[in-house]
């Protein structure tokens, strides 16, 4: 019976030793790894709809007058904070980007002290050689790269690109009026932001009475836009033509 307490002894000895040996092990190496995780990877910014690795922008709203726009890069600290300002790297990506050098311009790459994050704005223009922004878009992508204080962080966040043109897109809330409005088009769209001066539907998430309430009055709006002689000579044509070529029509079932 002793002997076997004695086993027992020892190996709940054993296993308390290894867990210590191991336990330490783990706090000097997360140690190190927070010593050594001074790196910077990207995102966009919320508040211009950006996706995981790219925010897409349009002149189309603005004024004819706005020549200019910043499109906002995140630039994120995976690390400690610093008591100073540190400057990181950012590099043109040539093979994913098709704007020239002079039709974008990448604000200062900087990270405030006691920040762990900073907004890098990019400037891009609305006329680009060789690019008609009215039927194509302009991209430019940029990468995180070695850096004298700030090194690349994850691999799959260092890049990060920047698309626009000069024509309208689907907004991310166009899914709440789908159903009974249809399908996303530019005509659809921009004969919307032509009557009601809409151009974002996100509060109207789920209320339902509003929605259908706001597709008989598109429904009517567009009747009544038909039916007035005095768009016979629209540039969008008389009826009001969707982007195929067909009138524009506002109800539910529609798939194109």
């Amino acid at each position: 019976m002793k002997r076997y307490i004695n086993k027992v002894t020892a190996g709940l000895l054993f296993i308390l030793c290894t867990l210590s040996i191991c336990f330490t092990t783990s706090c000097e190496n997360e140690e190190f790894y927070y010593q050594d995780t001074d790196k910077i990877w990207l995102s966009g910014d919320p508040a211009q709809q950006a996706t995981r690795d790219s925010t897409l922008a349009t002149f189309a709203l603005d004024d004819k007058n706005i020549t200019t726009k910043d499109v906002n890069i995140i630039a994120n600290l995976t690390g400690a904070m610093s008591d100073h300002d540190r400057t990181f790297k950012l590099v043109v990506v040539d093979s994913m980007t098709t704007a020239p050098a002079d039709a974008y311009e990448l604000g200062t790459c900087v990270l405030p002290a006691n920040q762990h994050k900073v907004t890098v704005p990019v400037k891009v223009k609305r006329t680009v050689n060789g690019l008609d922004l009215k039927k194509r878009m302009a991209k430019v992508t940029f990468r995180v790269v070695e850096d004298t204080e700030l090194t690349p962080s994850v691999d799959d966040r260092l890049s990060f690109s920047i698309v626009w043109c000069d024509y309208l897109i689907k907004p991310a809330s166009w899914s709440v009026i789908e159903y009974y409005l249809g399908p996303f088009s530019q005509a659809r769209y921009r004969f919307i932001i032509e009557q009601t001066g809409m151009t974002d539907f996100s509060e109207y998430n789920n209320n339902y009475s509003w929605i259908i309430g706001f597709q008989s009055l598109m429904i009517r709006l567009l009747q009544d836009w038909n039916n007035d002689p005095a768009n016979a000579n629209s540039e969008y044509g008389w009826p009001y033509l969707n982007d195929n070529g067909e009138p524009l029509k506002y109800g539910q079932g529609l798939t194109v």
